[in-house]
């Protein structure tokens, strides 16, 4: 706009000037608003070229570089934990104070883990319970087959004395289905403890 004004004032100016003062035409008389285009044209024509040409040699013979640096402080800002910005709660250079939550990151896989954990630890807590149960169950096993040996023994030892001091009073047959009788006995204790270390070997590896 600056330049055109300027240019105007080479330009345009003059040839009013021109037409007023040498050819007496007069603004609102000779000269209309619908004619001054045409009694204008040389001056009109020269300030539309005088003022293209300007403004081109303006922005060819501009200052300009192309090694331009922008200096501004930069702060980095490294979270315990990597992940994708989920949420920016600062603008561009704006001010914060400490204690201030800058950004968010995105969460959903520390929550899908936390809630994997969660459910890990739900079973183990099952298995453990279950596993105390079993001890629970095989030590009462246990002492059940400890008394039912110890009375299959104790009747064999009876039978065995008797045996020994009339012989013949007790039959053979019976005897050896109590020894057998006192090894299954026996063989269920052992079951038993093996049943409960085994529940006590699944609690300490949990």
């Amino acid at each position: 706009m600056f330049e055109l004004i300027i240019c105007s004032l080479v330009t345009i100016l003059p040839d009013y000037l021109y037409r007023r003062y040498i050819q007496n035409k007069r603004f609102g008389k000779e000269i209309t608003f619908y004619s001054v285009w045409y009694e204008l044209r040389w001056g009109i024509t020269g300030c539309l070229m005088l003022t293209i040409s300007l403004i081109t040699m303006i922005f060819y013979f501009h200052p300009s570089t192309t090694s331009a640096t922008f200096f501004f402080r930069t702060v980095p800002i490294l979270p315990e934990a990597s992940g994708r910005v989920a949420e920016v709660n600062v603008g561009f250079s704006a001010s914060v104070s400490k204690g201030d939550v800058i950004f968010r990151l995105d969460s959903s896989k520390q929550q899908a883990a936390l809630e994997t954990a969660r459910r890990k630890i739900a079973e183990v807590d099952a298995a453990a319970v279950a596993a105390e149960a079993d001890v629970t169950k095989a030590e009462a096993q246990i002492q059940e087959a400890k008394s039912a040996h110890q009375q299959a023994k104790d009747e064999l030892d009876v039978k065995s004395e008797l045996q020994r001091r009339n012989p013949g009073i007790v039959p053979q047959r019976d005897i050896e289905k109590l020894q057998v009788l006192v090894d299954q006995r026996q063989a269920g204790i052992d079951v038993a403890a093996a049943t409960k270390q085994s529940a006590i070997t699944r609690i300490s590896t949990l």
